[in-house]
């Protein structure tokens, strides 16, 4: 979703974090907070750009269990 660069760029960190941050691997719980508000931001301004309306994909899905389908965790 977000290059490292665009990570290091928006919450001022180096790339070694950003990286741990993206592998839920840096311990730091403030950065953490910030790096999931603006994977949050960037996902609420994806939803509003797109094009496809998802959640008419699952309405029409003929799926019992949605654990492990992509859509359905887009869409949450």
């Amino acid at each position: 979703m977000l290059t490292l660069n665009e990570i290091c760029a928006v919450l001022g960190i180096s790339k070694p974090a950003a990286s741990a941050l993206k592998n839920d691997k840096y311990p730091a719980p403030e950065t953490v907070q910030r790096y999931q508000a603006l994977l949050a931001v960037v996902g609420r301004v994806a939803n509003e750009h797109r094009e496809v309306d998802l959640s008419k994909i699952c309405a029409t899905c003929p799926r019992e269990d949605c654990a492990g389908c992509r859509i359905a965790q887009l869409i949450e």
